[in-house]
């Protein structure tokens, strides 16, 4: 590997001020055993395993001083694709201003961050999160949240096709599903797999945390 570069990403482009962490659609429709997914058959203990270890990445990131950006994820007949409609039906799941679109407690966005509303799977389309980035310098993107496969993924290919350079967090993904936890974990798995060998970087958010205390790492 060349000198002073790790997995493809130069030292400098892991340093804070060049870094955002991106806190993908962690709604309480999605994360609490409370929300519609869960009452739809969705088995999503492993997302809400996953909110200790995000909500330390997130004290670690703002101590940091990088760039947080929250995604949520809205469901409304006037404003989804037909598309979206079409495969799933009316909109019942992350309703404008009910309880389950809202973030979980322990990861709610500081008033001073961003928080960027979604149509659809990735965060990117049909949104201004790569003008924020843009203006913000940010060379990395660093994702966590629900779907590796799908709404955190969707999220990580568009970053690394807008050419950002992306990391995963691997112990602050999760997945959802009817055939649950041990089918999740299959998910996140491959999910995991599939950026390693063709996007980026997958971390664990000890290690994440360290290279920031560390102003980008060694």
């Amino acid at each position: 590997m060349e000198e002073g570069r790790r997995g493809g990403i130069a030292r400098e482009d892991l340093a804070p001020e060049r870094v955002a962490l991106l806190v993908v659609d962690m709604q309480n429709d999605f994360v609490s055993p409370l929300g519609r997914m869960a009452q739809y058959g969705f088995d999503v203990s492993d997302v809400g395993a996953i909110v200790a270890s995000l909500s330390r990445v997130l004290g670690a990131a703002r101590r940091a001083g990088l760039l947080v950006v929250h995604t949520r994820m809205v469901n409304d007949a006037a404003l989804n694709a037909p598309s979206w409609h079409a495969f799933w039906g009316k909109p019942a799941v992350a309703l404008p201003g009910t309880w389950g679109a809202a973030h979980v407690a322990a990861l709610a966005p500081l008033p001073t961050e961003l928080v960027i509303e979604k149509f659809g799977y990735g965060a990117f389309f049909g949104t201004n999160l790569d003008t924020v980035l843009c203006r913000a310098g940010t060379r990395t993107a660093v994702v966590a949240g629900t779907g590796p496969g799908i709404c955190a993924g969707e999220t990580l290919h568009q970053a690394f096709a807008l050419g950002y350079h992306v990391i995963a967090v691997s112990d602050g993904l999760a997945s959802f599903s009817v055939r649950g936890a041990a089918y999740n974990r299959v998910l996140t798995e491959t999910a995991l797999y599939t950026v390693e060998h063709h996007y980026g970087r997958v971390m664990t958010s000890e290690e994440l945390i360290l290279s920031w205390r560390q102003g980008g790492g060694p």
